[in-house]
């Protein structure tokens, strides 16, 4: 098992989301990301060798492996101050904004995030801006799903891959509970999300969501 989360870390890393000017500023992190994942590699070796040996082997593996954690954390940016980012949080038409709030984080990743709410009527949708500070341990779950185009569809709705206002990303609705959720990745870099309740479709979800201006976002450093 420790083997197949290893390997499945690595084939996300590996996956990314395509290159860009921001994506090259990142390959020096995902360098350390991948030289993280080996010594978690590493570590799960001694933890099976230890069941064997001793409880003593297993500590040393576990200890390699949060070392290997703590590598793929770094060699990230520096996260933009989230008062930009609470400053790209749209008026949308028809609707009441509110609750607009952020924070920053330098550890265990740096990271900032804004987010505000929106009310038409019953129907709500929280909305945040992510800065995830080409961090690949915040993006790579993500990039493998987008870059395979992945899609599920049943009676209670579905989930895909989409292009949200010309960027990759994801989109999900659940006709029995009202509830959509709509995601874009900007410049390799920031996460667009919005998560809707009690709206009648996806749409209204995607146009909070594309209401944000990305190319503003994109050029925030």
């Amino acid at each position: 098992m420790k083997r197949m989360l290893v390997a499945g870390l690595i084939a996300l890393f590996v996956a990314g989301c395509g290159k860009s000017p921001a994506q090259k500023q990142s390959d020096e992190g995902a360098k350390t990301i991948q030289e993280g994942a080996k010594t978690m590699q590493q570590g799960a070796d001694k933890m099976a060798k230890g069941v064997q040996d001793s409880s003593n082997q297993m500590a040393q593996g576990l200890q390699q492996m949060a070392q290997g954690f703590q590598q793929m954390a770094q060699g990230s940016a520096k996260s933009v101050d989230y008062e930009q980012l609470k400053t790209l949080l749209p008026d949308v038409d028809g609707w009441t904004r509110s609750d607009v709030k952020g924070e920053q984080l330098t550890m265990p990743v740096s990271y900032s995030r804004a987010e505000a709410r929106y009310q038409k009527d019953d129907g709500r949708i929280e909305l945040e801006i992510v800065d995830t500070a080409l961090s690949q341990m915040l993006l790579a779950p993500m990039a493998m799903f987008m870059q395979m185009g992945y899609s599920e569809r049943s009676d209670d709705g579905f989930k895909r891959a989409a292009k949200i206002g010309g960027s990759p990303g994801m989109e999900e609705w659940n006709v029995n509970s009202k509830h959509g959720e709509v995601t874009a990745v900007v410049g390799n870099r920031f996460v667009v999300s919005g998560k809707g309740n009690d709206i009648a479709s996806l749409d209204p979800v995607r146009k909070v969501v594309e209401s944000v201006n990305f190319s503003n976002l994109a050029a925030l450093k």
